[in-house]
């Protein structure tokens, strides 16, 4: 594809200021393997003046990988440069992770680049990603099954990434062929090392630069390019709809914590299919943040969700993440998450008293109250209809005090008010009132003794309704504090 000093280095000017927004008065640190691609950008930024540190990991999966290290230690020992060094045990968290050495390599690696970013307080990561590694990427990406985002391959600037919300990693290469490094590092004098692991067809990666790419240039010797290309129209098409997405995003996410993120289901199903399925992948790579493999089936459970009509429904969704859907709401959660209950009423302990005139606190501010009211001094009609829930208006003279105020029992049953005196297990009737399962077990049951009077903020028991008759009413109120 030819090569041209001049026109490489003004491109790597360009790209550096527009594409990766670099400030060369900030430092920048710079991951080198000692391969010409990282010397290769890590002398450029140095000749230009750019305030650099360099780091290198050592992966440990070669004897000889020492080697490598030292050689990154010399080359910025040689330009007085500060030097930071890593290593780990690459393939134990490949056994206890389960993946393969390159995912996990790959998470250790930047996992300490940005950690060591933050510590010296460095504007960006820095890598030596090439054009090369940008058509190696795409192909991965296609072969595992990907949507646009994916066949756009890297970007020039990613921020938040995977490892860090604010610290972006940079690849101003991505413009730049491989022989165009190894010609630079040549005309410089400068000495990459060579890993042999980079020879291994085990590796995927490897087998599709040393396999499949040339297989390919035998159809078109410029597949390359031509697929270079095709990942920089897409990435920039992927710009535009990501506007959108994030729009929708912004609209459609209720709550995040640590382990668990909520989607508004109702906003979320308004949207067209293609918005939903990046609205889940959001969601996702909100919750596993640098996972390669989302798969299709997972993003489509995710999507199905959004219309399903069911009241609850709890499944596997990916990568130790289930799904939760309620009525309203999708949750991204871990499995483990225990999701919030603030926004409805909680009993505090398992059984409370409460008198008239009283009132009881209970979970997130909520509080319970009890009011004697003279229906013959104050005649409401509200008393008869008991529209609001969260109030009950019922015959005081039919109460035995105190009232109890409780979680829920096994066998519980009452005829809730507006069913003409049936009965009903209270389980039941949760359901149908579309409450949570994770809301219920500690939802606040108000009794008169052994017989439940009203299901705070749901509904009263059609014995102790206010009939002509009653002269006395007992209010009951459930309101949240400000």
């Amino acid at each position: 594809m030819g090569y041209n000093l001049a026109t490489m280095l003004g491109d790597l000017k360009k790209i550096l200021q527009d594409e990766c927004q670099i400030d060369i008065d900030k430092l920048i640190l710079v991951a080198v393997s000692g391969g010409p691609d990282s010397l290769c950008i890590a002398d450029y930024l140095h000749r230009e003046g750019y305030q650099i540190a360099i780091a290198h990991y050592d992966h440990k999966l070669r004897q000889d990988s020492v080697y490598d290290a030292e050689a990154a230690r010399q080359f910025a020992q040689a330009r007085g440069l500060r030097f930071l060094l890593g290593e780990g045990k690459v393939a134990e968290r490949a056994r206890e992770a389960h993946e393969t050495i390159e995912e996990a390599a790959r998470f250790e690696r930047y996992q300490f680049f940005f950690r060591a970013a933050g510590e010296i307080g460095a504007q960006a990561v820095i890598s030596g990603h090439t054009a090369d590694d940008q058509v190696e990427t795409v192909l991965m990406h296609f072969l595992r099954g990907s949507g646009l985002d994916g066949m756009g391959g890297m970007h020039f600037r990613w921020q938040p990434n995977a490892w860090h919300p604010e610290i972006p990693l940079v690849r101003p290469l991505l413009g730049t062929w491989r022989e165009e490094t190894l010609s630079y590092c040549k005309e410089r004098g400068l000495n990459p090392v060579s890993d042999p692991s980079n020879q291994d067809p085990a590796f995927f990666r490897n087998r599709l630069r040393l396999e499949l790419i040339p297989y390919l240039e035998t159809y078109n010797p410029s597949i390359r390019k031509l697929i270079w290309q095709t990942a920089e129209v897409l990435r920039k098409d992927g710009a535009i709809i990501h506007k959108d997405l994030d729009e929708a995003w912004a609209q459609v996410m209720l709550v995040e914590g640590e382990d668990y993120v909520c989607l508004d289901a109702n906003l979320g199903k308004g949207y067209s299919i293609g918005i939903q399925r990046r609205l889940v992948r959001r969601a996702i790579e909100h919750m596993r943040p640098g996972l390669r493999d989302i798969s299709f089936d997972a993003v489509e459970r995710g999507v199905a969700s959004f219309r399903s009509s069911m009241q609850f429904k709890e499944q596997d969704l990916i990568a130790g993440l289930k799904l939760v859907s309620e009525v309203g709401k999708l949750w991204f959660a871990e499995w483990g998450a225990e999701l919030p209950t603030d926004e409805w009423p909680q009993v505090v302990a398992d059984v409370e008293e409460l008198d008239s005139g009283n009132t009881i606190q209970l979970r997130q501010g909520w509080q319970l109250s009890a009011q004697t009211i003279d229906l013959e001094a104050h005649p409401s009609s509200s008393a008869f209809e008991n529209i609001d829930p969260n109030q009950a208006w019922l015959d005081h003279e039919l109460i035995q005090w105190p009232l109890v105020v409780r979680s829920r029992e096994a066998g519980d049953r009452f005829h809730p008010h507006g069913m003409g005196g049936h009965s009903q297990k209270l389980s039941d009737f949760m359901i149908n009132q579309k409450v949570p399962r994770r809301a219920r077990m500690h939802w606040p049951i108000v009794c008169s003794g052994d017989k439940i009077v009203w299901v705070a903020g749901l509904r009263p028991e059609h014995a102790y309704r206010i009939t002509p008759e009653t002269k006395q009413a007992l209010k009951l109120c459930l309101k949240r504090s400000d």
